[in-house]
């Protein structure tokens, strides 16, 4: 996530584009291209868990952002259209990181 080998680093990468013939604008958090040569779109979430179960809550966190980034993933496609994009989540409170599987 902040290797010094990744490149093509954006913080705060405001995209504006239409959706539904409405301008729309967004914000990835952070991107960066890996030494792979795939692009990474990782949106931070500053949730805090206490108690047990926290793989739950993490997994319920999962299916409540990928559609979020799912929309950025299909952004960045038009902008990189050859690349693969990879998704994650990243919450520096829980110190926890969810990569999703699919942009599909």
């Amino acid at each position: 996530l902040f290797g010094s080998d990744n490149h093509g680093v954006k913080s705060e990468w405001a995209l504006t584009c239409v959706v539904n013939d409405q301008i729309s604008n967004f914000i990835i958090d952070r991107s960066f291209i890996d030494r792979n040569g795939v692009r990474w779109i990782v949106d931070f979430k500053t949730s805090t868990h206490e108690g047990s179960n926290l793989q739950g809550f993490l997994d319920e966190e999962e299916q409540r952002y990928m559609p979020q980034l799912k929309q950025y993933a299909l952004l960045v496609q038009h902008l990189e259209p050859d690349r693969e994009i990879r998704l994650g989540l990243y919450f520096p409170a829980l110190a926890e990181w969810r990569e999703i599987d699919s942009i599909d």
